[in-house]
């Protein structure tokens, strides 16, 4: 073998793997309820090629409880670089007590909330764990606003939700992207709020997009 040729092939060899690294794109698993989804599809769309975001395919993860008892199904067979997960209004709403499946019913007809605040940490702390088994790099986001109540869920309740998701992030060492504090820390005690699906397009009249804080945690 010539020796120029010989050196080509030995530079060839070298270069691939570096190639092949270099092509690697994080693999980015979203769990949590389609109000959350939509800051993670306009996430998506700013991050372009630097990560692929991906949605469970089948299963729902609208809520803890639901998404513990099919978690195993939602993670599928794909190897995970990240995993970001949410849950929090789903759990929040009220439901007919009377059916095992989520049922929504409101406060006054009957309902009682999704889940307990005992519930709530019991099946995140579960979750938490199960997802730790993946070996994914975890990433919680807080439960956006609830400020208006509309008979189905009460006005303010992520606030006590969001405490115990806290508790339970801090004691796994999950990173938090705190999309909660980032919405309050726009609005004045006296500003009014709107409906707690329309909180991205506030934040996009504001000049402080709902998504960027996340884009930020995935660039990371």
């Amino acid at each position: 073998m010539p020796p120029l040729f010989h050196r080509f092939l030995i530079t060839l060899c070298l270069l691939i793997p570096v190639a092949l690294a270099q092509e690697k794109v994080p693999q980015v698993l979203f769990l949590g309820d389609q109000v959350h989804g939509t800051v993670v599809q306009e996430a998506a769309k700013e991050l372009g090629g630097k990560v692929r975001i991906h949605f469970p395919s089948v299963g729902s993860a609208n809520d803890s409880g639901t998404t513990l008892t099919q978690i195993d199904s939602l993670l599928g067979e794909m190897k995970w670089d990240i995993i970001y997960f949410n849950f929090g209004i789903g759990d929040l709403f009220y439901k007919d007590p009377a059916t095992r499946e989520i049922r929504i019913m409101t406060k006054d007809a009957g309902g009682v909330r999704v889940s307990t605040p005992e519930q709530y940490e019991k099946q995140l702390d579960a979750l938490v764990q199960r997802l730790k088994t993946t070996k994914a790099k975890l990433i919680w986001g807080s439960t956006t606003p609830m400020a208006k109540a509309n008979n189905l869920f009460d006005a303010n309740s992520e606030i006590e939700y969001n405490t115990i998701a806290a508790r339970v992030m801090a004691k796994h060492k999950v990173p938090v992207v705190d999309l909660h504090g980032y919405i309050m820390a726009q609005f004045k005690p006296d500003d009014k709020h709107p409906p707690y699906t329309q909180y991205a397009k506030e934040m996009e009249k504001r000049g402080h997009p709902l998504h960027a804080p996340l884009v930020r945690a995935l660039t990371q």
